[in-house]
């Protein structure tokens, strides 16, 4: 059961994450959510280490989308700083929004990769849409959506044995 929350590796923070050491993996498309991934909750500013990182996204040759549950209207903005496509209202951890993102990426199950910050959602989706996931930390957790708030009472019961034996901090 806790297999479908278990995410391929964890990081703290997105800008820990190796680009060329995900390029070596085999990934081609990364998959991004935005609240407490790329940002804060509800915010438009991208801290300037962040920016600097989807920079390298590129460099690497890597094509990169967000998948959220967010409106379009949210993501625009973001995913034009960023240089990103999106897919809004992608109704995670439903595996529809993940295909669809895969899709338009012209990505593959064996060469995509979700980085988010929630098991119940992000990392769930990913295994049911049969991708490899990162589960980050999230940046803050002082603001939430409040259904995100009830998302994370639930991590706290199953984080320990969904996280058991994965690699932190590298692939």
């Amino acid at each position: 059961m806790f297999s479908l929350f278990r995410p391929t590796a964890c990081f703290d923070r997105l800008a820990d994450i190796d680009l060329a050491e995900v390029r070596r993996q085999g990934y081609r498309v990364l998959l991004f959510d935005v609240d407490n991934t790329i940002t804060c909750w509800n915010s438009g500013d991208i801290a300037p280490e962040v920016v600097r990182w989807f920079g390298w996204l590129r460099e690497e040759n890597l094509r990169g989308c967000i998948i959220s549950n967010n409106s379009a209207g949210r993501l625009q903005p973001l995913a034009d700083e960023l240089g990103l496509d999106f897919v809004a209202k992608a109704r995670k951890p439903l595996p529809f929004g993940y295909r669809q993102a895969m899709r338009q990426m012209g990505g593959e199950q064996t060469t995509t990769l979700m980085i988010g910050d929630q098991l119940m959602t992000d990392i769930l989706g990913a295994n049911l849409a049969g991708i490899s996931s990162v589960l980050v930390t999230p940046i803050d957790l002082s603001r939430e959506f409040r259904w995100t708030y009830v998302n994370r009472r639930i991590e706290k019961l199953i984080r320990r044995p969904a996280l058991a034996g994965v690699p932190r901090g590298h692939f």
